[in-house]
């Protein structure tokens, strides 16, 4: 059993972490809610309020619902069944980890446009002109959220499905009853803690979601907290309102995030003890079950992707041309966005992975709850709250150069990415046991030794996968840049966006291209193809 001093010196070890997010975190809160005094009345009582909030939790949860329950089949039967392109279709759900929802956003652009390649295809097979109308709508911010998040759901729902020993369904089988009522009354109880975990962590990701409602939406009806946010500050310049609308924001996510932490505990008994599921080799009519899951899986998934280098080589008259490539590589700020997102990827990337370490380390050695909710506060309370606060940190305190603005962009992308650090990082700690940890205190090694020779290097795998999913969140981050970089600071995501607000997409495609084969990068670096898992759960 570690000892008194041991968890002193993992305290101290993570003390850097946890000063650095009280003040990334508490103080902008602080300095936002000291705004939010002025107008906290006015925007806490207006209807207008309630309806986005309405809308706001309305569009999550319904994007969470329908995400899980399109997943379960799916997760059924690659739980189940062994085939080919079965753990490629796996290790392709984790994408979603690592593509920016900017590009999402232009996927659907050019694929579901009016004008968009769908139509372009469907008029072609028709022989007439086709106009198809999935844009700027509630469906469209609704399918845009499941396209993300399907995925997340399947791979977390399949993995764990697979787990479960076959002899609890066989036996309820054999006392007579049928598939439907086994599912419902001995399989899904034994899923509740994968479904309810990937609910989670859909809603939340939706209810903060920002750049799908704001220009797939298309008006300000369906807006949420999170645009109402941006908006308030960049559109109607109301700092104060937009302070209010945070405060707001965070005192309703701190309330789902307590909520959905008791459902979640709710979710985790132990699980039955048993086998792994064996799985079953296809025959007959099994197969073309097979090939058509797959086939949707990948039309679902990749049509909106690739469509994007597609339509940076391939102009609305269908025609050949690079001139867009030309026009975006000829721009100043294009080398200059380059440098600038992966300068600052690497840099939250690093310094997120070491202090999710700590943390983690300090949370699994102590057994502390405490500390991986509060550095998930800020995945809850989003990025429109929190980069609304450290603009206001930043004019309050620090000038108007753009080193500081640099620097505050930087800060912003590690406070965004130190939840999912922890996260990936905590399993690994847990599993970690405590055998070789006092076996190298018993001969006279340093506490400090004993991490750096022992659970540093235990711990590199899980801190390469936090490494890398912090930069794929960094390299995508589009909201907290622009409110903190005042023009000062372009990153690729801010680049993409502006094109598209522009509405030149052929230019947009081609410097989406070179954010998707960086997204790319990173998902196959993470070894994903070799392990058809995703680790952050």
């Amino acid at each position: 059993m570690i000892g008194g001093k041991a968890k002193i010196f993992y305290l101290k070890l993570s003390l850097f972490a946890l000063l650095l997010l009280l003040f990334l975190f508490i103080i902008p809160l602080s300095m936002t809610l000291s705004r939010a005094l002025t107008s906290a009345g006015d925007v806490f009582s207006s209807a207008y309020t309630y309806r986005v909030l309405s809308f706001t939790l309305f569009e999550s949860f319904l994007s969470a619902l329908i995400s899980v329950l399109l997943s379960l089949p799916f997760a059924y039967f690659w739980s189940h069944h062994k085939f080919f392109m079965r753990s490629f279709v796996l290790s392709l759900s984790t994408l979603s980890f690592t593509i920016p929802s900017i590009l999402v956003v232009l996927g659907f652009v050019i694929f579901y446009g009016r004008s968009g390649v769908l139509s372009d295809v469907l008029s072609q097979l028709l022989g007439r002109e086709v106009k198809v109308k999935v844009l700027y709508s509630f469906f469209a911010i609704i399918f845009a959220h499941v396209y993300l998040n399907l995925p997340v759901a399947f791979n977390l729902i399949a993995n764990g499905w697979e787990k479960i020993d076959p002899i609890y369904e066989e036996s309820s089988y054999s006392l007579g009853r049928g598939k439907m009522r086994t599912f419902i009354s001995v399989t899904l109880p034994m899923l509740k803690k994968e479904i309810l975990s990937a609910f989670i962590l859909i809603f939340f990701f939706c209810f903060t979601s920002f750049s799908i409602v704001l220009v797939l939406g298309g008006s300000p009806k369906f807006s949420t907290l999170e645009v109402e946010i941006y908006r308030r500050v960049h559109v109607s310049l109301e700092l104060d309102e937009a302070s209010a609308f945070a405060l707001f924001n965070f005192l309703v996510t701190l309330v789902i995030l307590l909520v959905s932490g008791k459902i979640g505990r709710m979710g985790r008994e132990k699980r039955m003890a048993g086998g792994m599921a064996k799985l079953e080799k296809l025959e007959g009519k099994k197969k073309l079950v097979a090939i058509a899951l797959v086939l949707l899986m990948l039309l679902f998934i990749l049509p909106p992707l690739l469509s994007i280098p597609y339509r940076s080589l391939v102009d609305r008259n269908g025609e050949f041309s690079l001139s867009s490539w030309e026009k975006i590589f000829s721009r100043s700020q294009m080398s200059v966005s380059i440098v600038n997102s992966l300068l600052i990827a690497l840099s939250a990337a690093l310094f997120s992975a070491y202090l999710g370490e700590t943390l983690a380390l300090f949370s699994a050695r102590t057994g502390s709850r405490i500390v991986p909710l509060f550095a998930t506060l800020p995945l809850a309370t989003g990025s429109a709250t929190l980069g609304l606060g450290m603009n206001i940190v930043q004019r309050s305190l620090m000038p108007q150069s753009l080193v500081a603005s640099y620097l505050m962009v930087t800060l912003m992308h590690l406070m965004i990415t130190i939840p999912f650090s922890i996260r990936t990082i905590l399993p690994g700690a847990a599993l970690l046991g405590e055998e070789k940890t006092l076996s190298s205190y018993t001969l006279g090694k340093s506490y400090f030794t004993t991490f750096a020779s022992i659970e540093h290097p235990l711990l590199s795998s899980y801190r390469r996968k936090a490494f890398l999913f912090a930069f794929a969140l960094s390299l995508g981050e589009v909201n907290a840049t622009m409110t903190l970089s005042s023009g000062k600071v372009t990153t690729l995501p801010v680049l993409l966006y502006n094109l598209i607000g522009s509405y030149d997409y052929q230019g947009a495609s081609a410097l989406g291209t070179v954010l998707l084969l960086l997204a790319f990068m990173v998902f196959f670096i993470l070894g994903a193809g070799r392990k058809g898992k995703a680790d952050v759960t």
